[in-house]
């Protein structure tokens, strides 16, 4: 019996057949010409392949989203301390000239006694006493460099300073002055105070309570003293009065955004938060639909008590009605409204007052 011949696998003649090492097929002289030329040309892909690779990794390791992540880390860290420093040096300026004013005013007084009882010719050593002691304090008062000192805030991993002021060396004379502190976002020992009302309102009550003083056609500002910048922290709220129907907001904005008074606004890009007639804005955008999104405004009445989280962690914030016990939810963009974020209160109504609670 005659063994089978060797055939070439592409065109079957079995002469000057050859066998492929790798693959193990057999070719005639030309096609394997053509199977050495097919395997150079599959080598050349994977070098291409190889180096597309190489460039990717290259251009990935600097458009890395964490490298992007940082950058933004980074901005929104520059513009706190710059905000910080721009505070402090004003706080810093603003005391340094009430400083000056009251010891300029207790020097006239003082003046102004030591020439009535000069030309009245009444005054005794007990005066004179009197009179040496007073100008003592006010020289230690004018060279000290204690009354104001700079202190960082070491609870934070950004170490912010904050302008402290010790109580002053003469009551008597000059009174002292209040306290200016860029409070640790991370401290939640400290309580939500109202700091600042833009527009027809007013804060009483140790800043605990803001009251809307315009028409219904105007609206007051009401903006927080504290900052939040990480993990989640709530503030209790009781609507002391709120004419119907309900048309009170609570919401977060943007710390960038606090220093242009302007520009504050319920529907600001850098603001979110719950209105009255069901409004939710978030961005600068507003839904009314109360059945996509489940926020009823109508169902806050007076002596109600709301709760604001701001759950800076997950990028939300949560506001919580406590007797009908129904919670929403608003997430924040923060490539929109950066961290840290300030409590932003709204109020339109004649006489309509919130009071945060312990």
């Amino acid at each position: 019996m005659m063994s089978k011949q060797k055939q070439c696998v592409t065109c079957n003649k079995s002469i000057g057949i050859l066998t492929c090492n790798g693959c193990e097929q057999r070719f005639c002289g030309k096609h394997v010409v053509e199977h050495r030329q097919n395997l150079a040309n599959q080598l050349d892909d994977i070098m291409q392949d190889h180096d597309l690779l190489q460039q990717e990794l290259k251009r990935s390791s600097d458009e890395h989203i964490l490298i992007e992540k940082i950058d933004q880390w980074e901005m929104r860290t520059i513009v706190r301390i710059q905000t910080a420093a721009k505070n402090a040096r004003t706080e810093l300026q603003q005391k340094i000239e009430v400083s000056k004013k009251q010891i300029s005013k207790a020097c006239h007084d003082i003046a102004a006694n030591l020439r009535s009882s000069r030309e009245a010719d009444d005054f005794s050593e007990n005066d004179l006493i009197r009179w040496i002691q007073q100008l003592d304090k006010l020289k230690l008062e004018t060279i000290s460099q204690s009354s104001i000192q700079l202190i960082e805030d070491e609870q934070s991993v950004i170490h912010l300073i904050k302008i402290h002021e010790n109580k002053s060396i003469c009551k008597t004379i000059v009174p002292c002055h209040n306290e200016f502190v860029i409070q640790n976002p991370t401290d939640l020992s400290y309580q939500e105070k109202f700091s600042k009302v833009i527009g027809p309102g007013k804060i009483i009550d140790d800043g605990l309570l803001a009251k809307c003083t315009g028409t219904d056609l105007d609206y007051a500002f009401v903006l927080g003293q504290q900052v939040y910048s990480q993990d989640k922290q709530t503030i209790r709220f009781k609507i002391g009065q709120c004419k119907s129907p309900y048309n009170i907001f609570f919401g977060c904005i943007s710390f960038q955004m606090v220093e242009n008074e302007n520009k504050i606004h319920y529907y600001s890009p850098l603001t979110a938060g719950w209105f009255g007639c069901n409004e939710i804005y978030q961005h600068g955008a507003v839904n009314y639909n109360y059945k996509i999104h489940g926020y009823k405004s109508d169902e806050i009445a007076s002596n109600d008590i709301v709760q604001l989280t701001f759950d800076c962690s997950q990028r939300q914030i949560e506001l919580f009605h406590e007797r009908t016990n129904k919670r929403h939810t608003l997430s924040v963009n923060t490539d929109e409204a950066p961290l840290p974020w300030k409590l932003l209160l709204v109020l339109n109504r004649h006489n309509d007052y919130v009071r945060i609670l312990p």
